[in-house]
């Protein structure tokens, strides 16, 4: 059982505590069996390799980190909302290089008030964003992209 696996079932047991709303011994011990059974079943018919690059210490303060990103947007928003604004499409490079990664850049930004993807294609990501009139482009929503990507860029390990 190596640190990833621990850190999978810990994880998943912690999701298992907050679904079952009581912190006990049989709560715990519940969750940890059917994590562990997850996580057997998982690596033995499933291989991803496509996360084997993934520093997931690394990546475990992400949601957190996201959650505060998602209320600081949601004010930029409100904001669109009372004064004058535009909408439109802007296309911008990616520098993550698996595609987990990008994956999960796409899925965060969808979620964050201002911005929606549209297509992602290989290291390009097409987004409907909102603005000021006035802006030239669209810097909030390129502004949170490239935050999303910084963090998640520190997750990556080298290539194998």
């Amino acid at each position: 059982m190596g640190k990833h696996t621990i850190f999978v079932v810990l994880a998943l047991t912690g999701l298992w505590l907050l679904l079952m709303e009581e912190v006990s011994w049989q709560n715990v011990a519940i969750g940890m069996f059917v994590s562990m059974l997850c996580v057997h079943m998982l690596s033995k018919f499933l291989k991803f390799k496509e996360v084997q690059n993934v520093n997931f210490y690394k990546l475990a303060s992400y949601p957190l980190w996201l959650v505060c990103h998602i209320y600081m947007d949601a004010f930029y928003v409100i904001k669109m909302i009372f004064t004058s604004s535009k909408w439109g499409f802007t296309t911008e490079k990616l520098e993550l290089r698996h595609e987990f990664l990008r994956i999960l850049l796409a899925d965060s930004i969808t979620l964050t008030p201002g911005s929606v993807l549209l297509e992602l294609n290989d290291d390009r990501i097409t987004l409907l964003s909102i603005a000021a009139k006035d802006d030239d482009g669209f810097p909030a929503s390129v502004r949170g992209l490239r935050d999303i990507e910084k963090v998640l860029i520190k997750t990556q390990r080298e290539d194998n």
